[in-house]
Parts: C-alpha cells; sequence; structure tokens
C-alpha cells in the first residue's frame, strides 16, 4: 500500500502562533522549526522501539537490568581476548 506524500500539514491555530512566535525570536522559519520537532519526534520513537526490542529480547532470554554490568564485561573480555 503506497503512503500517501505529506505536501503540508495542519496545526491548531494556537499552536501554529506559538511556533510562529517564537521563530520569529529565534529568527527561522516556522518551517524550520516544525521541521527540527518532526525530526526530534521520530528520533525520540526510533529511540523508544529500540528500548521495547531491547526488553522483549532480555525477557525472552531472562536477563535482569541488574545482569548487564556482568554481561558487559563478559562481552568485552571475550572480545580481547579475540583479537
Amino acid at each position: 500500500m503506497a503512503v500517501p506524500e505529506i505536501k503540508n500539514a495542519a496545526l491548531p491555530e494556537a499552536l501554529l502562533a506559538e511556533v510562529r512566535r517564537l521563530a520569529k525570536i529565534e529568527q527561522r522559519s516556522p518551517d524550520e522549526v516544525v521541521q527540527e520537532a518532526v525530526e526530534r519526534w521520530l528520533r525520540l520513537k526510533r529511540r523508544e522501539i529500540l528500548y521495547a526490542y531491547g526488553e522483549e529480547q532480555a525477557e525472552k532470554l531472562g536477563i535482569q537490568e541488574s545482569d548487564v554490568t556482568e554481561l558487559v564485561h563478559q562481552v568485552r573480555s571475550e572480545t580481547e581476548r579475540g583479537r
């Protein structure tokens, strides 16, 4: 299924007014501010997906948060021995 291309997006007037006000203070365009906001949101969502995957894998393997430090030390020592 093809995803429609976003040509523009609508914002509630109060939010758009705040974007315009802060963009003007920073001497940036509202488009630049919105683009940065969307990029930050995407990074946050990618991180959330990665964390959820890590938690799922840890649960499958029976790894607790308290195990992580020791596991990291084990992997690092194995890596150094393999060099």
